[in-house]
């Protein structure tokens, strides 16, 4: 996931919507009598008890031409082939339990499978989640290509009170989606006809599949509010009263420091103190002595510069705001903090995601046990020299954090202190982005602010594939773990895994077996039955990855991970 705001649809791709009747075109009605996926089953019966995942596939009737077959049937796989294929009976497929679908829901829906790819999975997810939600008595159709999604979708509206696209797209460039939910959202309005864009695009197709799960759900739920508008079950309240602060009128009675440093903020601005640059260039004009502070006549200056109208009551409630070690002068850090220290939601939720991270036993609070965990500071200067223990060091690495209340246990209010500090001298939120991601190898991110310290490892599927794999929030496997790596990239829906192989050239077998790539030092890897839970120190630490991986996070620079 990321939080960048995301932007308006673009790209080079277009799609023209055909007028017409709502037959589909030839090309479809040959499809139709060749073995393609035009006609679907689904046993509605089922749906109480059990939904099959890999439906059976039935043949539509000679000579018919092109109608939506209806969702009491379930979809076939994908013909790898334009050649008529007898029908056969497919082996029985595994069947998932549906708790408790919800209650019945008038309308007709109309699906529409977008792309062969995957289809099959699609299609399952789609109706269990459609089953989930009480619907019934809808249709569908499939085209192979993403090309005519746009044309065909405008037909099925013609039949349907709602339709949902739902379609796996390989999207490398990042243009061929936002171009097709422009043109569904163009249908949407030219046809009266919600159109929901179900549309998965991930980095592989197994990340798209492991997507549909919990994206499926959400197109059904938004068909079923959009049956039930049309059903006149749409309820309307009242908008809530806003509640809108008042800006505090500046008078000579005004002593709040908060409302007197929004005022000077605002002056800052107007003056050119935007940036960071911005408000170093003030910060050096003010010190006429060069100390690198600001000594209270200094900061007189500054306000009176402003024409602010502040008496000096007002100005020295804003200098001890500033001044938070209380030296009598303001540094330029506690400066720069002052006008910028407070994190934006974006920033925050960041800085909270990485608090979790470290969070280890998730209790809420960080505490020694929870830098263990993640840290490996056997080969840190002093502990190597003995003038400190690893618990030492660890300890030292956690009071960076401990902001508010040293007492050995960082809370999220000092994790966010300490990252306002750290915020306040970084001008760009993508960057902030970037960094946070990076220091504490939290997964996900868009464009230039994607993590790009996680490991990423050579993974050998059962069908004879190999794909790249990252290790998402890889914080604390170390790179000998690799029986963990195996169970972190299961958990995260790669099931199908043979080997896997990392920087070192070494293929670690899923049955134990460990052997090397040809040209490399052969080296036995831990195996699930005989593997420790964490690895020793010396392996960790002797690994130049691990060197470099273990430089995230402030004040970490000798601690590595493990």
């Amino acid at each position: 996931p990321t939080s960048r705001v995301i932007r308006a649809p673009g790209g080079g791709s277009s799609f023209s919507i055909a007028e017409g009747s709502t037959e589909l075109p030839a090309a479809n009605k040959h499809r139709h009598t060749q073995g393609g996926a035009s006609t679907f089953s689904f046993n509605n019966e089922q749906v109480a008890g059990n939904v099959q995942s890999t439906p059976a596939k039935k043949p539509a009737p000679a000579g018919t031409s092109n109608t939506f077959s209806s969702w009491g049937d379930a979809p076939a796989p994908p013909s790898p082939s334009r050649q008529a294929r007898p029908t056969t009976a497919p082996p029985a497929a595994p069947v998932a339990t549906v708790k408790k679908p919800a209650a019945p829901t008038s309308g007709k829906v109309g699906v529409l499978i977008g792309s062969e790819l995957g289809a099959d999975a699609v299609t399952a997810a789609v109706a269990k989640a459609l089953a989930m939600e009480g619907i019934s008595g809808s249709v569908m159709t499939s085209t192979p290509d993403v090309s005519t999604i746009a044309f065909t979708a405008k037909k099925l509206a013609a039949v349907c009170d709602v339709v949902i696209v739902a379609a796996i797209v390989m999207d490398p460039s990042n243009t061929i989606v936002p171009s097709l939910q422009t043109a569904l959202s163009q249908i949407s309005m030219a046809t009266d006809v919600p159109v929901i864009p179900g549309l998965v695009s991930q980095d592989s197709l197994l990340e798209s599949k492991a997507m549909l799960s919990t994206m499926a759900p959400n197109w059904a739920k938004a068909a079923a509010s959009v049956l039930h508008m049309k059903n006149g079950k749409l309820t309307l309240e009242a908008v809530p009263e806003p509640v809108i602060e008042a800006v505090p009128e500046l008078t000579p009675e005004l002593d709040d420091a908060n409302a007197l440093m929004a005022v000077l903020r605002e002056s800052l601005k107007a003056h050119g103190a935007r940036g960071i640059a911005g408000i170093s260039r003030k910060f050096r004009i003010a010190d006429d002595d060069n100390s690198g502070r600001l000594e209270f006549k200094e900061f007189v200056k500054v306000i009176g510069e402003h024409a602010l109208g502040w008496n000096a009551k007002q100005i020295r409630t804003v200098f001890d705001h500033f001044d938070s070690d209380r030296s009598g002068a303001i540094d330029f850090d506690e400066f720069i903090f002052g006008i910028r220290g407070h994190l934006n939601e974006r920033r925050r939720q960041l800085v909270l995601m990485a608090f979790e991270i470290l969070d280890a036993d998730h209790s809420g609070v960080v505490e020694l046990n929870d830098i263990s965990a993640k840290y490996n500071a056997s080969k840190h200067p002093d502990v190597i020299s003995g003038k400190r223990t690893s618990d030492d060091v660890l300890r030292e690495f956690l009071d960076t954090f401990d902001t508010i209340e040293k007492d050995g246990i960082v809370t999220p209010e000092e994790f966010i202190k300490y990252y306002g500090n750290c915020s306040s001298s970084i001008d760009d939120d993508d960057y902030f982005e970037l960094m946070i991601r990076n220091a504490w190898h939290i997964s996900g991110g868009e464009g230039w602010c994607a993590n790009s310290s996680c490991r990423r490892v050579l993974v050998g599927h059962a069908d004879g594939r190999q794909t790249v794999e990252e290790i998402k929030n890889d914080l604390g496997i170390g790179a000998d773990d690799k029986q963990m790596m195996v169970e972190r990239l299961i958990e995260q829906g790669v099931t199908d895994i043979v080997y896997i192989e990392g920087n070192d050239g070494v293929k670690f077998h899923v049955n134990g077996a460990a052997a090397a790539a040809p040209g490399t030092p052969t080296r036995r890897a831990p195996t699930f039955a005989d593997s420790p839970t964490r690895p020793s120190t010396a392996q960790a630490a002797n690994n130049p990855v691990n060197r470099r991986r273990g430089q995230g996070g402030a004040g970490a620079s000798t601690l590595q991970l493990f």
